[in-house]
């Protein structure tokens, strides 16, 4: 049973890995010479958010256009790099692709799940508000057309969603229940926590296939509607500087103890993230077309990886290290100034 367990887990890493081809811009801007940009857009979610810092609002409205700029992450310290005179903050916790896609086009609502993470009738996830949409669409459009600078961080919440949905279904067979409302506020942290109950569920082939598939649906879902939101951001200003800021692995060489064996949950993770950085930096059709700019986050500081973290091993964000190393990269593929 346990060989065949692992055989089922080393299929499942296969089918989600693709070559990944990761390398580092040659460009050598630095806050001290980087070209200026007078309006600069946040586009994102909790990560570009700042989530689990000083200042970071956790009163999850999404009603809201605009939020605070948390002190000492990476939207605020390119932002003072670049002397923006304006840096328009839109990133928000729980946002996945299909959401910001929904909020570029007006003729696209998004899915079953949007209401949760969009305006909603009477904070009623199951309906959407169409009006108040409306109200973000044409402030988070208007905000890009004026842009001379947009960093876009997003693809997180797409690969967590299908682990939490699966391993949801499956454990209701067993009697462990999850919190769906939590997921879908903070993601990256109920990804933790339920994954701290894998060990109760029955590890079968059925939990596997129906990951595998639900990961594989997921990219295909990711890489369509990144390719929307490029297009569309192109569409809104096609001068301004865009920057594509890749996903990381927080749970690199992480193992969870089940049935007797133990899941490589990093190096799941680290396959579909490889995976989806991948398609931004090399696979989606914009990517030649030079209408962005893919930055490496790979191996940046974490809660989960750095012991120096005042909460490590409690949080999946990076630290104000790793927000203070993702400003460099990002620095480092912007031109100068003349």
């Amino acid at each position: 049973m346990k060989k065949t367990m692992k055989r089922l887990i080393a299929a499942l890493v296969a089918v989600l890995t693709l070559t990944a081809v990761l390398s580092m811009s040659s460009f050598a801007a630095t806050a001290k010479n980087v070209k200026s940009y007078k309006v600069y857009t946040v586009l994102g979610d909790s990560v570009a958010a700042g989530y689990s810092h000083p200042g970071y609002d956790m009163n999850h409205d999404y009603n809201k256009v605009e939020w605070n700029l948390v002190p000492d992450t990476y939207p605020d310290i390119l932002g003072k790099a670049v002397k923006a005179k304006t840096v328009h903050q839109l990133a928000h916790s729980g946002y996945r692709t299909t959401d910001l896609r929904a909020l570029l086009y007006n003729d696209y609502n998004g899915d079953g799940m949007s209401p949760l993470r969009l305006p909603s009738i009477n904070d009623d996830a199951r309906h959407l508000n169409v009006d108040q949409l409306n109200v973000l669409r044409k402030a988070f459009q208007d905000d890009i057309a004026k842009s001379n600078l947009i960093t876009l961080n997003i693809g997180i919440n797409d690969s967590t969603q299908p682990l939490m949905i699966t391993m949801e279904t499956l454990m209701a067979d067993v009697g462990v229940l999850g919190n769906q409302v939590a997921a879908l506020l903070d993601p990256f942290n109920y990804v933790k926590n339920t994954l701290n109950n894998i060990n109760t569920l029955t590890v079968d082939a059925q939990f596997y296939a129906a990951l595998a598939q639900a990961e594989l649906t997921s990219f295909r879902m990711f890489s369509e509607n990144f390719d929307a939101i490029v297009s569309r951001i192109h569409e809104l200003n096609p001068k301004a500087k865009l920057i594509v800021v890749g996903l990381y692995n927080a749970s690199e060489n992480d193992t969870i103890p089940s049935g007797g064996i133990g899941i490589p949950i990093g190096d799941i993770f680290g396959s579909l993230y490889a995976n989806m950085n991948n398609y931004m930096q090399n696979g989606s059709p914009y990517a030649s077309m030079g209408y962005y700019t893919f930055v490496d986050t790979w191996g940046i500081s974490s809660h989960m990886n750095d012991p120096e973290s005042p909460i490590y091993r409690g949080d999946n964000h990076p630290t104000l290290k790793g927000h203070a190393q993702i400003a460099e990269r990002i620095l480092a593929v912007l031109p100068t100034r003349k």
